[in-house]
């Protein structure tokens, strides 16, 4: 695994041994594919709600990626708001700061996995389409494995001494 920079040293994401890219670029690629969403969505038919297509939810999860993109961007080149902004607290009960927290980032059925090193510092993990009828990410395989890497990508930080800021960057200029 290796950690490499996204935007202006706020946000990084993890580059898997085997990838040819990051996770970032390489679920924005994905996401924009209309043959690998559409593939997607006739392998998830059944958590799609009865009054949307198909074609529908193509055109809104590519819009959506575009969406994601942009206000990163935007969020990363302005002072006046912290990625903080677009991640929230993987688990929806957790209300105080908490050291490598889980987190994700949400344009409607679309999600951003990310680990929260401070409060404008996170490493993306992975992400996933998340339709509408499918409620905990236990619930399919494609949602489990993000869960997964984020653990992982969590006991990496942990095991390599990553506790805060400090740590995190002096973790990137030793590696």
């Amino acid at each position: 695994m290796k950690i490499v920079a996204i935007f202006a040293d706020k946000l990084f994401a993890f580059k898997y041994e085997g990838e040819t890219e990051n996770e970032y670029d390489r679920l924005l690629d994905l996401w924009t594919d209309t043959e690998y969403v559409r593939n997607f969505l006739n392998a998830n038919e059944k958590d799609i709600p009865k009054n949307k297509t198909k074609r529908q939810f193509v055109k809104y999860i590519r819009e959506d990626a575009i969406c994601i993109d942009e206000q990163l961007i935007k969020i990363t080149e302005t002072t006046d708001q912290s990625l903080s902004y677009f991640f929230q607290a993987l688990d929806n009960n957790e209300y105080q700061f908490k050291v490598l927290s889980l987190q994700k980032g949400r344009q409607h059925c679309l999600r951003l996995y990310a680990i929260k090193i401070d409060e404008d510092t996170f490493v993306i993990t992975g992400g996933a389409i998340k339709l509408p009828l499918q409620h905990l990410m236990q619930d399919r395989a494609h949602t489990q494995l993000e869960l997964s890497k984020l653990n992982k990508a969590k006991r990496y930080l942990e095991e390599n001494g990553v506790n805060d800021n400090d740590s995190f960057y002096e973790f990137l200029n030793e590696n």
